[in-house]
């Protein structure tokens, strides 16, 4: 496997944990309640940063085939429960699945962040003092709540939602976008219709934000566009 360094969000994770366990990839989607099309989606995602296949697909015989992780993917596994690292190129998402652009100067203390819109943000990165970098939150990494909770996440961020997508039937549980106001800047968040429901999401909307600092990736040059209040993040 390439030493590229490798970036994961928690449903690749969790889709490379239920592929070690389940029969199959529809039987690891369907436990994750996402669709065939986007967990094959985002095996190829990680076939590319990985520089090969981290499963292996079999088919037919009295099982109807199987799915099993292959080495790249057990290594992928093993190096989930470290500090994940960053890659440095831009991500190549789908259409409505636009990640969070932003950018602010990067700063070593207290721990490593940069500063968007008067908010700290921390991150998992290295860089030079003062300097301007930018970066990319993927929807799927940002954790939705509605009061605070113990968690892991370096940036626990409270928000406003500002706008509640619903993208309609076919695209599997995962199909709605909402865009949260935190300080000076927006966020996107990937949610289910299950979510939004249950927590009431709808403009107005008072929201807590949890973050890794791993999941703010960084990106080469500047972002293509600096958000602000009223602007969208993309």
């Amino acid at each position: 496997m390439t030493a590229r360094p490798l970036f994961l969000t928690p449903l690749d994770v969790s889709l490379l944990r239920q592929l070690g366990r389940a029969a199959s990839l529809v039987e690891a989607c369907r436990q994750l309640e996402i669709t065939r099309d986007r967990g094959g989606y985002r095996l190829r995602r990680l076939a590319r940063l990985a520089g090969g296949p981290v499963v292996r697909a079999r088919r037919g015989g009295s099982g109807h085939g199987a799915t099993q992780l292959t080495s790249r993917g057990a290594r992928l596994l093993e190096r989930a429960s470290a500090p994940l690292a960053v890659d440095p190129r831009p991500s190549r998402a789908r259409p409505g699945e636009r990640p969070t652009f932003l950018q602010g100067p990067w700063h070593e203390s207290p721990q490593p962040n940069i500063v968007v819109g008067g908010v700290q943000l921390f991150v998992g990165f290295r860089a030079v003092e003062g300097e301007t970098v930018s970066v990319e939150l993927d929807p799927e990494s940002v954790i939705l709540a509605t009061r605070r909770y113990p968690t892991s996440a370096r940036n626990v961020l409270a928000g406003t939602v500002r706008e509640v997508r619903h993208r309609g039937p076919g695209t599997g549980p995962v199909s709605a976008r909402v865009t949260v106001g935190v300080g000076g800047f927006l966020v996107e968040a990937a949610v289910t219709d299950r979510s939004v429901e249950a927590l009431r999401l709808a403009t107005g909307r008072r929201v807590i934000l949890y973050v890794k600092a791993t999941a703010l990736q960084r990106r080469p040059g500047r972002a293509p566009r600096s958000p602000t209040r009223g602007s969208r993040p993309y």
